[in-house]
């Protein structure tokens, strides 16, 4: 199931997908975990919640809190967007769609000049940094608003995912209908802790991907460093994990590359999962933490849009322009042309069809000027 956009510069901002090629290489190499970060929670007091987590790591907290991946889910009174925007208006044929922020209450109401459908919004879906989508529920059942907001745009516009036909009845204007499948679904990625069995759970636990998504469920941990006992407060850390199990790991939710080599697409379509991609390029090497998905991307910390900050990295592999010798640990040859924003030249941002976002193309190669797309 497919929430919508996904996102810029390589942060997807769609439904998880449990991939089981990924799921099978985790459990052999670490049996003793086999934790995956759409994993649903089975019981809420496994979980220790963030304020427990930032009490021991709370630089590491405040920044993942603000950050896209936090922020993939947010309860709507909290949403930075509607608080910017308290009210906003969209006209689609005779339908008149509005999201009001009033009193911590948001609420999404579809007029068609006569009739009137208001109901308060369940949650809140993106950060707002591309795009917002809007869950709402209608008579016990699940909707997504036919209506998202785009940065770019400062607005409300009409859902990239909605059928063009215009809607029959005001019953089918207030957007798409989704099963309780397919929440859970799209919370197993965007906010696995708040799926508890068969129930969401939205307002009562930390929405969003915290730290318990990637690391496990804490409760256990947090209370064994309470009492002392560290030998027992082992948690699952994905930075240790080799770097193919680290990709493996990440695009869990980001898109999988095995379900892009099973479908095989054509077209720049692939660079929706930046593993896929990556994998292509002629440096990737899966045994070279270089090449691990956080090697260039703090999960803990807001994503870097400048492509310019991501130097460092290229670096670290690459000698600078001006002849240096290569060495065993950077044995990448130098640019010829440039000296800075290697990633603004070998990783170039590109459009896929039918949906109002640029993507960076994570395969790193030398992009020639109108050349083909890299298949």
């Amino acid at each position: 199931m497919h929430f919508g956009l996904r996102g810029v510069n390589g942060l997807i901002l769609a439904a998880g997908l449990a991939i089981a090629a990924g799921t099978a290489l985790l459990a052999q190499t670490a049996p003793e975990m086999g934790w995956l970060p759409n994993h649903p929670a089975t019981r809420a007091e496994d979980y220790a919640g963030a304020a427990a987590c930032g009490s021991c790591h709370p630089a590491q907290s405040k920044r993942q809190a603000a950050s896209e991946m936090g922020m993939s889910i947010t309860r709507p009174a909290e949403a930075r967007v509607l608080a910017e925007h308290p009210a906003m208006s969209f006209e689609r044929g005779k339908y008149t769609y509005t999201l009001r922020k009033d009193a911590g209450q948001v609420t999404f109401t579809a007029s068609d000049g006569h009739d009137t459908i208001t109901e308060p919004v369940y949650a809140v879906v993106g950060p707002g940094s591309v795009f917002q989508a809007y869950l709402i529920q209608h008579k016990g059942e699940f909707h997504r608003a036919p209506v998202d907001f785009f940065t770019a745009l400062g607005k409300l516009g009409p859902d990239p995912d909605a059928d063009a036909a215009m809607p029959a009845t005001l019953e089918t204007a207030l957007g798409k209908h989704l099963s309780a499948d397919d929440v859970r679904g799209c919370f197993s990625c965007h906010s696995p802790a708040t799926v508890i069995g068969d129930k969401f759970d939205i307002a009562g636990r930390t929405p969003g991907i915290g730290c318990e998504v990637c690391h496990g469920p804490g409760a256990k941990h947090v209370a064994a460093m309470h009492a002392g006992k560290k030998q027992d407060a082992a948690i699952f850390n994905p930075a240790h994990m080799a770097p193919g199990l680290q990709s493996d790991f990440c695009d869990q939710c980001h898109e999988s590359a095995a379900k892009m080599k099973a479908e095989s697409p054509h077209g720049v379509r692939s660079v929706v999962s930046p593993a896929y991609r990556l994998q292509a390029s002629r440096c990737f090497l899966a045994s070279d933490k270089r090449s691990s998905c956080s090697a260039c991307h703090d999960p803990h910390a807001p994503m870097e849009l400048k492509s310019v900050a991501y130097d460092t990295k290229c670096l670290a592999c690459h000698t600078v322009r001006g002849g240096a010798a290569a060495r065993a640990d950077q044995a990448g040859k130098s640019c010829p042309v440039g000296t800075s924003d290697c990633a603004g030249c070998h990783m170039p941002k590109v459009t896929v069809p039918n949906l109002a976002v640029l993507f960076t193309d994570h395969r790193i190669r030398i992009a020639a000027a109108g050349a083909p797309f890299p298949e």
